[in-house]
């Protein structure tokens, strides 16, 4: 295994590992700041290989303050994002809710329905049943 390999396996959430080593990241980076290569890695906005392999290539060339922006960009980035899928599953379960009472009120009415037919055949039958005593009386 590679000293790079080595770096990644010991810096990085297992979950990354594989798709970290489809890059080439300076070794410095990925030992003083792990968390940065894990926002660029994970980033949504940088969604092509070659435009994270391109951040990878500008970190050497960066200072402080460009590294602490590009952080900042990615971490509200990932915050926005963490915002609106957790908006999205509440409202896919809101409308699961919705649906799953409209389903059992549906259900409910067609139980109501077949109750009544058959009360109402009850009543038909008794209706005759009470005819044929009169006739016979």
């Amino acid at each position: 295994m590679s000293t790079t390999n080595q770096v990644i396996q010991k810096f990085l959430p297992e979950h990354l590992r594989e798709v970290a080593t489809m890059f080439t990241i300076p070794e410095e980076f990925l030992e003083k700041m792990p968390d940065l290569i894990q926002l660029v890695l994970e980033s949504k906005s940088l969604d092509k290989n070659e435009e994270k392999q391109s951040w990878f290539n500008l970190l050497p060339m960066m200072n402080k303050d460009q590294m602490a922006k590009l952080r900042d960009i990615l971490t509200r980035e990932k915050q926005k994002l963490a915002e609106i899928e957790k908006k999205y599953t509440e409202k896919k379960k809101e409308m699961s809710q919705k649906f799953v009472k409209k389903f059992e009120e549906s259900k409910y009415q067609d139980k109501m329905q077949s109750i009544r037919s058959t009360e109402q055949e009850h009543r038909e039958k008794e209706h005759e049943e009470a005819d044929d005593l009169l006739d016979q009386i």
